[in-house]
């Protein structure tokens, strides 16, 4: 019982540590969590090579297709940092989701035939 207040007393002493300790822990938690279900995600092979949709971002196509990013910003006609969707990328090339599809398994599969 005594340790125990002798933990709470510090813990109150040292509210700003133990508060940094805290949010440190927990950012760290997230950080690893999302890997880990990106990972998981990305390694099933449902979500691997999928036709593009309008919601998927560049991020979704590189991790999809297994694709360097600097090839996918290339393909898609991006500056780094530009943040779109697939939707919003068709239209600005003036093509359909599905021509883009197409043009984006094309690239993955010279990328990968030239990788060997």
């Amino acid at each position: 019982m005594t340790s125990l207040r002798n933990l709470w007393a510090f813990a109150i002493q040292n509210l700003l540590l133990v508060g940094s300790a805290i949010i440190s822990l927990a950012v760290v938690f997230w950080i690893v969590g999302s890997l880990a279900l990106d990972f998981i995600h990305f390694n099933d092979p449902r979500h691997q090579d999928r036709a593009l949709k309008g919601w998927m971002t560049p991020r979704y196509v590189v991790m999809s297709y297994d694709l360097p990013r600097p090839l996918v910003l290339e393909l898609l006609q991006l500056e780094r940092g530009e943040r779109k969707m697939m939707r919003d990328i068709a239209d600005e090339m003036g093509l359909t989701l599905d021509e883009l599809t197409r043009i984006v398994r094309d690239a993955a599969a010279l990328y990968r035939e030239t990788k060997r």
